[in-house]
């Protein structure tokens, strides 16, 4: 499923960028049409337009279409078209893996998302194959988001920690959490591995209810509401032990002990983001190459004068300044694109489901 808009984007400025390292894929094989400098700078998105997170993802697609629009306004030059191509991607990677074959089909030169973390590398190995393309993620690296949930946990009054992640989870993420936690006098006592196929959990529920630990961590679980019920039919879930959920949120239903986080922007936000940096970039350099466009994108984010919208940015651009673009879902930006310091909101219920905002929170990754 995709759905395209184009417009008219761009021309040379005056002043020089400097080129550095950024996050270009290239292929080991010849080059290929995906990637090449041709006119047309192609952006495409890996949003959920169906299933339960599509509303979301149907806002960040209008949200796009929207902001194309007043970056045609802004540059008012029309020597490069710039060409939207968003397509529908879940958790299922089936489904990711369909959604990037259609991007080469359309010869993509910048891709934007998917909004899951633990998605992230499987979309840069697979857009790896196709050619030179720049990837700008929705989510942070998930070792950033555990050292920010190991001070929340330590902040909670919570010493003794379960992490319960997929299969295959890297080691330097649950390395990562141990560390930090150890270092604040707390400790991770043990790391649950579970599934994606599974309908029921409870061998591993009986493993995290083995330790006595006082709260509990699911990190980018395929299905965490399956796993809070496992876990509360052994006595280790919510209102046993605080749970914390980060990744695939949404479907977790709320309950008293149980803390979901998840990026206090919104997915249309933390996508229109990426767009106005990928489209400065291509701006600056009056090119659609992804390694030109690469090369520029810390002179977009990392300069002395903040902006926050495309059209500002461009008119600071063009007199010569070196600018910082601040987006609403995060902070900053490191120069190959990726957020930082994002922040993030912990959210408590009520009994009755409802937010209870006196435990309910913002924090903020490093």
């Amino acid at each position: 499923m995709s759905l395209r808009r184009s417009a008219p984007i761009g021309r040379p400025l005056g002043s020089a960028l400097s080129l550095v390292a950024a996050s270009v894929l290239a292929a080991a094989c010849s080059a290929g049409p995906v990637g090449d400098a041709d006119g047309e700078l192609v952006i495409a998105t890996l949003l959920p337009l169906t299933g339960e997170s599509a509303e979301a993802g149907d806002e960040a697609r209008l949200a796009v279409d929207d902001r194309i629009d007043e970056i045609a306004a802004a540059s008012e030059f029309d020597r490069i078209q710039i060409r939207v191509v968003h397509t529908d991607v879940r958790t299922d990677d089936a489904l990711l893996d369909a959604a990037i074959d259609e991007l080469a089909a359309n010869n993509v030169d910048v891709v934007i998302g998917p909004p899951t973390e633990l998605q992230d590398a499987r979309t840069s190995e697979k857009l790896a194959s196709l050619g030179t393309v720049v990837h700008l993620p929705l989510t942070q690296p998930v070792v950033e988001q555990v050292l920010m949930m190991a001070d929340a946990m330590i902040a909670d009054g919570h010493q003794a920690v379960t992490l319960v992640v997929p299969v295959d989870t890297p080691a330097s993420v649950t390395d990562a959490l141990g560390e930090r936690l150890s270092e604040n006098g707390g400790a991770l006592l043990s790391v649950v591995e579970v599934g994606s196929s599974s309908e029921r959990y409870d061998p591993e529920a009986a493993l995290v209810a083995a330790d006595e630990s006082t709260a509990v961590l699911l990190l980018g679980v395929g299905d965490p509401q399956a796993v809070v019920e496992g876990l509360t039919s052994v006595g280790a879930g919510p209102g046993d032990r605080m749970v914390y959920v980060v990744g695939n949120s949404m479907d977790v239903r709320p309950t008293v002990g149980l803390r979901v986080v998840g990026p206090l922007a919104r997915l249309a936000d933390r996508t229109t983001d990426r767009l106005v940096i990928a489209a400065l970039a291509s701006a600056t350099t009056a090119t659609d190459d992804p390694a030109t466009i690469a090369g520029a994108l810390a002179g977009i984010v990392d300069g002395d004068t903040v902006c926050s919208s495309f059209a500002d940015c461009l008119s600071s651009l063009r007199e010569g300044a070196d600018v910082r673009f601040e987006g609403a879902g995060a902070n900053s930006f490191s120069t190959d694109g990726a957020p930082t310091q994002v922040p993030y909101r912990l959210i408590a219920y009520t009994v009755e489901g409802d937010i209870n905002e006196d435990d309910s929170r913002v924090i903020t990754s490093g």
